[in-house]
């Protein structure tokens, strides 16, 4: 059996078989078909040559692939949505690179690890991988039941507008010019929305062409009550009440790809693209939708046109950092070489209360640039398209952290069109999130590394020019002075501490040359447990909120010993001061009296137990 892509011809595809295809496929608009996972290839740009219309030409084929059933590949992106070459391919270098994908369904029964190795090893395959369902980037939501909004507003439960340490102080622009979001627009991308809402139908929002809207709809309607619930008498009141909503589905052949590609056409620099999405990859965890190729480039697109990408971080609890793509590359860590940046604002989740703190379901990692609140965010809700009333006081997930962060930066970019006549850029919008100095950090930013939420007040009241924004190169001075002591199984380390010219997140702690942290600080100590018997060496640099390492402190060398485990604590036994117990590797002692009390849940400073370290 055979895989080929074969040249173009007259506006359709040939393969060796001679079986053409069009250069668009026909596809019902359902979620069934759209939503099958496919094979997704990227060509290599030496595998076309500039036709004469200005458009990309296969100039060879790829070789036979054996031992598989016959594959079918169409463009991914329909041909109406691609950048027009007469528009923007010259002066874009990423216009082009769409014309370079293409799909296939996946055929019964086959090999698809095996395949995508295959097709991997093709001089001409850049990249092969298979397509996953997006989905909803929400933790579960309580099933609440829609009710008509009284003459009461409820803007006093929507505490992440609040001011600071509780919200964004959305209030705080609203008394300026274009603080609402007037002469901005943004586009949400997911599935569904009820655009007749009360409280959204003053706005006329557009459905973009190439998708369907159908179906339960309360997620979508909810992110769009956040950031643009219209201001009036009733319900909510969003974030940026006068921006242009606009909403494109991903209910479309091409998926997310396309669907930011069609937002393009409609929005303007300075405009905010927001991807409400999800995947979980390779029957992992949640991940932000960037994971995947196709998506990547369309947001690099996005960005290279000056619309600000703000994309949902995930609620796979994923430590970013430590992500391994497919291809072992740790794409989403800004420290190493495989880092890639799409250009994308990647939006963590914190809690509702203050000091926030990052939730347990949200990605995290130096990749994060901002967070959201992520629960209890009072919003509306629908229970299909169709729906005119709904409300919900518990959205959440980073589908929630997401619009908050949206909001803010519809207020600053109208702030800027209507003080300055132009909108930052998405460099500069990130810049203006990541400066420590202006935002509110969580209580523990080192460790929860999902960047700071937005503060309103502090951004304006220091605010640059668009072009002027400042950005921060200059890593911290190096920690100095570093002591390492052991004891069983643990390490604990002390520090002369750092400064930096913006401010400091806090230290990683490195262990054996590892270029991933092992641990990390907001202090000048920390303690290391868990180790096994052996030789380790510590280091210690110090990062800011652009994500800036210092070099490292002077290293130090410690031998670790792990002692050897008392009597296993048992729960019909029963302790008195001074017993010392194991329990799944850990030392305990105990402070009073005390039986059937687990150790490792009653070991807080109030306690009956206190940790004495590994055994």
């Amino acid at each position: 059996m055979l895989f080929s892509l074969g040249t173009w011809s007259n506006g359709a595809y040939a393969s060796e078989s001679g079986q053409s295809f069009p250069t668009s496929t026909s596809f019902s608009n359902t979620a069934t078909s759209v939503f099958e996972e496919k094979i997704v290839v990227k060509l290599k740009e030496q595998a076309f040559l500039p036709s004469n219309e200005g458009k990309l030409q296969l100039q060879q084929e790829i070789s036979p692939l054996s031992a598989v059933p016959e594959l079918s590949f169409d463009p991914l992106i329909s041909e109406e949505f691609l950048p027009s070459a007469n528009k923007s391919l010259a002066a874009n270098p990423f216009a082009s690179v769409f014309d370079r994908y293409y799909y296939s369904k996946i055929p019964a029964g086959a090999d698809v690890e095996q395949l995508l190795q295959t097709l991997r090893g093709f001089p001409l395959v850049e990249e092969a991988y298979v397509s996953k369902k997006p989905e909803l980037a929400n933790a579960p939501l309580p099933n609440t039941t829609p009710v008509l909004p009284s003459d009461d507003p409820r803007f006093s439960l929507q505490s992440y507008a609040q001011a600071d340490p509780l919200g964004t102080n959305a209030p705080y622009a609203w008394q300026f010019e274009g603080g609402d979001g007037k002469g901005t627009k943004w586009a949400d991308i997911e599935w569904n929305w009820a655009l007749n809402h009360e409280d959204l139908a003053a706005h006329n929002i557009q459905l973009l062409p190439g998708g369907t809207n159908d179906g339960d709809a309360s997620h979508g309607t909810a992110v769009l009550g956040v950031v643009s619930a219209v201001d009036n008498a009733i319900g909510n009141i969003g974030l940026a009440n006068k921006a242009t909503p606009i909403v494109s589905s991903l209910v479309r052949t091409g998926g997310t790809a396309e669907a930011i590609l069609a937002a393009t056409q409609v929005l303007s620099p300075g405009d905010v693209i927001l991807l409400e999405i999800q995947i979980g990859y390779n029957g992992g965890p949640w991940l932000p939708i960037e994971t995947q190729s196709a998506e990547f480039d369309a947001i690099q697109y996005a960005t290279s046109l000056g619309i600000v990408v703000v994309e949902a971080g995930a609620n796979g609890g994923v430590d970013l950092d430590q992500y391994k793509h497919w291809d072992n590359k740790y794409i989403f860590n800004r420290d190493l070489p495989d880092f890639k940046d799409s250009g994308a604002i990647l939006v963590g989740a914190g809690s509702s209360t203050a000091p926030h703190h990052r939730l347990g379901f949200s990605s995290h990692g130096n990749r994060i640039d901002s967070y959201g609140i992520g629960e209890n965010v009072a919003t509306l809700s629908a229970t299909s398209t169709a729906s005119t009333t709904g409300y919900t006081d518990y959205f959440n997930g980073t589908s929630s952290a997401s619009p908050v962060v949206v909001g803010s930066i519809l207020q600053l970019q109208g702030i800027a069109k209507a003080q300055f006549g132009v909108p930052y850029s998405p460099d500069e919008v990130r810049r203006i999130l990541r400066w420590l100095p202006s935002n509110t950090p969580t209580t523990d930013i080192a460790n929860d590394r999902i960047g700071t939420l937005p503060n309103l007040q502090q951004i304006i009241t220091n605010l640059p020019a668009p072009g002027a924004v400042p950005t921060d190169t200059e890593a911290p001075l190096a920690p100095t002075n570093l002591v390492v002591n052991s004891t069983s199984g643990t390490a604990n380390l002390n520090w002369t501490a750092s400064t930096d010219n913006v401010g400091l997140i806090g230290y990683d702690i490195f262990v054996n040359n590892d270029p991933i942290a092992k641990a990390r600080s907001t202090s000048n100590s920390a303690t290391i447990s868990g180790l096994t018997s052996g030789s380790y060496t510590f280091t210690v640099k110090a990062r800011d909120g652009f994500s800036n390492l210092s070099a490292a402190s002077n290293s130090v060398t410690v031998q670790v010993q792990v002692d050897p485990c008392p009597a296993p604590w048992s729960a019909s036994s029963t302790y008195v001061q001074g017993d010392i117990v194991s329990y799944n590797g850990v030392k305990y002692q105990a402070k009073w009296w005390t039986q059937n009390e687990y150790p490792d849940l009653k070991s807080g400073p109030n306690d009956v137990w206190t940790v004495l370290g590994s055994c």
